[in-house]
């Protein structure tokens, strides 16, 4: 069994992979069937960093449509392909009240059916969402300077950093890849994974 991953990143691959083990007993056909994970790095298709709900669904969903493209130039395939993405969703995103609040999405195709899942949000200080939203600064850079003037060390993302390490992107993805892939490993309850 091969899973596609349209990220490039560890930490997602990471995610993936300890989200899979969760429910990987009503996926594989034999216990003794070897997993593969593969990784790619294709695009999103997006300008910059998601700032609603729409762009996070895209993002993703773009992400598994190139991944499955990309497979087929190399004539080959994946029995899932997975796309992730976080990103912001802005809520009344005029005036002084705006929020903002981080998300991890993933979507899951088997190539002809998909499903969506998502994460939890966090509510991201005006301070840090206020430069990504209204300035277009990468959030990265604006995490970074956030860091320093406060003095915080985190590895875990901006997870971690708004939550004080509890939790990280990979906790938030495998939050959001669990639930993707509930149509697949939970049928009886959704009758068929969402097509799209």
């Amino acid at each position: 069994m091969r899973i596609a991953v349209g990220n490039a990143s560890l930490m997602e691959l990471d995610a993936i992979k300890e989200a899979w083990k969760v429910f990987a007993n009503s996926l594989v056909r034999e216990s003794s069937e070897k997993v593969e994970f593969i990784r790619f790095g294709v695009s999103n298709d997006l300008p910059t960093i998601p700032l609603s709900v729409t762009d996070l669904m895209n993002g993703t969903m773009n992400r598994v449509e190139n991944l499955i493209l990309q497979l087929k130039r190399e004539k080959t395939e994946a029995d899932y392909y997975v796309g992730l993405e976080m990103g912001f969703n802005v809520v009344d995103s005029h005036g002084p009240r705006r929020m903002a609040f981080l998300e991890s999405w993933a979507y899951v195709s088997d190539g002809h059916r998909g499903s969506y899942g998502h994460s939890g949000g966090i509510t991201v200080p005006p301070r840090i969402a206020d430069p990504v939203i209204d300035r277009g600064i990468d959030l990265s850079i604006v995490l970074d300077r956030f860091a320093s003037e406060l003095e915080i060390e985190s590895d875990q993302g901006s997870w971690g950093m708004l939550t004080r390490d509890i939790l990280s992107a990979r906790h938030a993805y495998v939050v959001a890849l669990i639930s993707a892939f509930a149509p697949f490993y939970n049928p009886t309850a959704f009758g068929h994974p969402i097509s799209v």
